[in-house]
């Protein structure tokens, strides 16, 4: 009888919990932007002392600037093999609530140029990823 209780709490608590999975595999985790390449100009930036990151898990990115000159962001995507959607971008503001982004000049410090981009991935590994839009090259270290 004690045995039976003990199934039953078990199963009770397996089935309480729901697990989510994330199947982002190596984009997952936190990235450094190290430096960002205009396109039309072919001008190199190097970005690595800026402190700017991108933090993947689930669905959601955080952009983030870890010296606090740009304001952080979070914004929903969705990725292939091949390409980066990001979209629905909202300044964090945890005490009165998040605000929808209205003005894209906030996303550019984060290579960004737009509420609804995609960037083609045309490297992915664990340790360094480069994505490109219509506007920038940018590189990322993981950490």
């Amino acid at each position: 009888m004690k045995r039976f209780f003990i199934y039953i709490i078990m199963c009770m608590g397996l089935t309480a919990c729901d697990v989510e999975f994330s199947d982002n595999g190596d984009l997952d985790g936190f990235w450094q932007l190290s430096q960002v390449d205009t396109i039309q100009t072919g001008k190199m930036g190097d970005f690595l002392d800026k402190g700017l990151t991108w933090a993947f898990q689930g669905k959601i990115l955080e952009v983030r600037d870890v010296q606090k000159v740009h304001q952080d962001i979070i914004l929903s995507f969705s990725h292939t093999d091949h390409t980066l959607r990001v979209y629905s971008p909202y300044l964090v503001d945890r005490e009165n609530d998040d605000l929808r982004i209205e003005d894209q000049e906030l996303l550019k410090p984060y290579g960004i140029s737009m509420p609804e981009e995609s960037f083609a991935i045309k490297e992915l590994k664990s340790d360094k990823m480069i994505l490109e839009s219509g506007m920038f090259r940018l590189y990322f270290l993981k950490y």
